[in-house]
């Protein structure tokens, strides 16, 4: 199992530079040209959390893929340019998958939400189906391998497992999956989970609670958890990105 290195203090270099993803597509120089100070702000706001003691560039790179890749905010071209270097730095082919599995099961917080209230509306409508609906005798089996695999428990879950067996049976095979045998360890799996409930498209309190106690158990220390919260934060740059691109094009190199 690959582990997240410790503390380590990281050189600038490209992994570090804003203006080294912008000169891929952007012309530099005119954003410095028309930016006045802006470039210089941007480029040292990427700088602190990507320099950050805590993380390596390796793990700052899945948890980037993790963010971007979110169904909360599918940026391609982010999920490109950081697969591109979480590679670079280090990271496997099956360790970016790892990370895109893991993160599928995060559009269900929406189900969390919308099952018990769609449950009590028709068990007001006199719905004797939803009245009746009782959990399959598997479900407490499955129920003791999600914990096994997970480390917690959301019972959230339990109505979709009453009311959609055959829909709860897959998410619970899909958000498994990584956590039985995928390459990443447990402490580097919660770390990505926290990422996506940490972004500003994303701030779901009771997964980020979870998965930060779950990080913890692992042994994640706390610098290592706010670097993860700061990159949440970096993503506001994207506007910046996209923007500067639209504005002074170039061909990629």
């Amino acid at each position: 199992m690959t582990q997240i290195d410790g503390d380590r203090t990281h050189e600038p270099d490209e992994t570090t530079s804003l203006e080294s993803v912008l000169d891929e597509f952007v012309d530099v120089r005119a954003v410095q040209e028309h930016g006045w100070s802006s470039l210089s702000a941007a480029a040292d706001f990427w700088r602190v959390p990507m320099a950050g003691a805590h993380l390596t560039p390796r793990v700052k790179e899945l948890v980037l893929v993790a963010m971007h890749a979110s169904v909360t905010t599918l940026n391609v071209d982010a999920v490109e340019r950081h697969v591109r270097r979480a590679l670079k730095a280090g990271a496997t082919a099956g360790e970016v998958i790892d990370v895109l599995i893991t993160i599928v099961a995060v559009a269900n917080h929406a189900l969390y939400f919308s099952i018990p209230i769609l449950e009590q509306e028709l068990t007001v409508a006199g719905d004797r189906n939803v009245a009746e609906a009782v959990a399959s005798p598997d479900y407490e089996a499955a129920k003791e391998a999600f914990i096994a695999s997970r480390g917690f428990w959301n019972s959230d879950r339990d109505s979709l497992a009453r009311l959609i067996p055959d829909y709860y049976r897959a998410l619970d095979a899909v958000s498994t999956a990584s956590w039985k045998d995928g390459p990443l360890s447990a402490k580097e799996r919660a770390i990505v989970c926290i990422g996506i409930d940490s972004t500003v498209n994303h701030n779901y309190e009771p997964g980020l609670r979870r998965h930060i106690r779950n990080a913890l158990a692992h042994g994640a220390t706390g610098g290592e958890l706010l670097e993860v919260l700061q990159l949440s934060g970096m993503i506001g740059l994207e506007s910046y990105i996209v923007g500067t691109r639209a504005l002074f094009p170039r061909s990629p190199r």
